[in-house]
């Protein structure tokens, strides 16, 4: 899993579907950013391709970790079906869901 900064955000870019059997990897790696400070995420989705329930747990997790600390997170997509799963989910209404930052 990379992770980059840019100016405003820490950008984790994970490199496998996030499904139950290897989210601990992604997770973990979230957690540990939230207690270094770094507030402000997003998550560049390019190379998953399945995200099962427990992987939009992690993704909840980490807005309300965000939120709770003055930051905020954006997920990067630019595929249909996972702008559609967020919306339909109504995810979308508690962070961002966007094409690029």
């Amino acid at each position: 899993m990379a992770a980059t900064q840019t100016a405003e955000f820490v950008v984790v870019r994970p490199e496998q579907d996030l499904v139950a059997s290897n989210l601990e990897p992604f997770h973990q790696t979230l957690q540990d950013l939230v207690k270094q400070g770094k507030v402000h995420l997003a998550i560049d989705l390019a190379k998953v391709g399945i995200i099962d329930s427990k992987g939009l747990a992690v993704f909840l997790m980490c807005h309300k970790s965000v939120s709770a600390a003055g930051g905020r997170l954006v997920v990067l997509t630019t595929d249909a079906d996972f702008k559609h799963l967020f919306h339909v989910m109504r995810m979308d209404q508690h962070f961002t869901v966007a094409e690029s930052l």
